[in-house]
C-alpha cells in the first residue's frame, strides 16, 4: 500500500492510501511520523499510524476544549468519546493527566469558589454539581473541608442576601413565599437555615412547617 500526504487549509494534511482518503493529521504530526509521501506501508504500519493519528487528533480536540475552559477529567471524556475511539481517548486523556493539564483537584477548588461566590449555591447543591463533573468524593470532601475553614460562610446571612437581592418583593402571600423556598432549596440551603432567614422578612407562622 502506499501513504501520500497532501496539504490542505492552514497546517491540515490529508492523508491517503493507496489514492482514497484515509484521515487529517496536523503538520506536526505527518512531518513527525517517519514517512514521506509515496511511500510503501503495510498493514500492521499503518494500523499503527492510525492509532497514533487517533490518539494526537483527540490530544488536540481537548486542548481546543481546555483553552476555552477547564474541564474534569470526565468531561474531556464524554467529550472525546463523542468523536474518537476508546483507544485514542485513553492515551489523550494519559498525555493530559500527565501534563497536569487536567487536574481534577484543581478543576474542583475552580469550581467550588466559583458556585459557592458567584451563583450563591449551597452546601449540598455545591456538592451535587461537582459529583455531576466526575469529582470524587474524597476531592469534594477536602475541597468543601478546605473552603469553609478559609471562609467561614453564614449560611442564614447568604440566604438573607438572596432573598433582599432577588426575591424581598416577591414575599407578597402564602404561595410566593412557598416558590421563594423552593428557589432557596434548589439552590442547596437547608430548610433550617431557609427558615431561620426568613423569618427576617415576616413574623407570620407560615415558616414553622419548614
Amino acid at each position: 500500500m502506499k501513504i501520500t500526504a497532501k496539504q490542505g487549509k492552514g497546517t491540515k494534511i490529508h492523508i491517503h492510501i493507496d489514492g482514497e482518503y484515509l484521515l487529517t493529521v496536523d503538520e506536526d504530526f505527518w512531518f513527525s511520523s517517519g514517512y514521506v509521501s509515496g511511500d510503501e506501508i503495510d498493514d500492521g504500519d499503518l494500523a499503527a499510524f492510525k492509532e497514533a493519528a487517533g490518539s494526537r487528533l483527540a490530544f488536540n480536540s481537548a486542548m481546543f476544549s481546555l483553552d476555552m475552559r477547564d474541564h474534569s477529567e470526565r468531561e474531556i471524556r464524554q467529550k472525546l468519546a463523542r468523536k474518537y475511539d476508546e483507544q485514542s481517548v485513553d492515551s489523550a486523556v494519559f498525555k493530559l493527566l500527565d501534563l497536569g493539564l487536567v487536574n481534577d483537584r484543581r478543576y474542583a477548588e475552580q469550581l467550588c469558589r466559583e458556585l459557592f461566590e458567584r451563583k450563591k449555591f449551597g452546601k449540598s447543591r455545591v456538592v451535587s454539581e461537582l459529583y455531576r463533573k466526575g469529582i470524587s468524593r474524597e476531592i469534594i470532601n477536602e475541597v468543601l473541608d478546605e473552603y469553609e475553614e478559609e471562609n467561614e460562610p453564614d449560611n442564614v446571612q447568604r440566604i438573607v442576601d438572596i432573598i433582599r437581592k432577588k426575591y424581598y418583593n416577591k414575599l407578597i402571600d402564602e404561595k410566593s413565599r412557598q416558590k421563594t423556598v423552593a428557589a432557596l432549596v434548589r439552590l442547596g440551603y437547608s430548610f433550617s437555615d431557609i427558615r431561620q432567614a426568613m423569618s427576617e422578612f415576616s413574623s407570620d407562622e407560615f415558616y414553622e412547617e419548614y
